[in-house]
């Protein structure tokens, strides 16, 4: 499922009582945008080019460079353990830890796949991007793990754009 990633950078001022930053927002062929709560931007798939049920986010993060691998995937096996049999959730599985950087932005990221007790499924890729002065959290999910594959690597270009950006804090 391949597709092609239409960017559009729009750069706003942004100002608010003690800080301002760019804000960098994408436009993204076949996928509808909205911003969810705690200033999350979604993408939800709209289209055949990506997969029904798949979304893509990403949030500016507390800058964080010497986060480790070990540090990222501990957090995320802790969340796993506390929220597996809660709520609607029957099971939740970390797999997967790697790290590698792109473009000098370093990219963490764990597989995360979750089973509800509906008997529905979702994979997810959960990841941290470090650049050099700014970071983001970007979850990609669906009903398929290779849809959240295809679908996380076809935003991780233009994100990696953003997280490069320079002197945004």
């Amino acid at each position: 499922m391949r597709y092609s990633v239409i960017l559009s950078i729009v750069t706003a001022l942004l100002t608010g009582p003690a800080w301002s930053q760019e804000h960098v927002a994408l436009s993204v062929a076949g996928w509808t945008t909205r911003a969810k709560a705690d200033d999350v931007t979604a993408y939800r798939c709209a289209s055949s080019l990506c997969a029904a049920g798949s979304e893509v986010s990403y949030k500016r993060q507390p800058h964080r460079p010497g986060l480790t691998l070990a540090e990222f995937e501990a957090h995320h096996r802790r969340l796993a353990d506390q929220n597996r049999g809660t709520g609607r959730i029957r099971d939740l599985r970390i797999s997967a830890p790697q790290e590698r950087v792109i473009d000098g932005v370093r990219v963490l990221q764990v597989r995360r796949d979750c089973d509800w007790v509906d008997g529905r499924s979702h994979a997810l890729i959960e990841s941290r991007l470090i650049g050099p002065s700014s970071s983001y959290s970007v979850v990609s999910v669906s009903p398929r793990p290779e849809w959240t594959i295809n679908n996380f690597e076809g935003f991780l270009p233009r994100l990696i754009d953003i997280a490069a950006l320079q002197g945004v804090d």
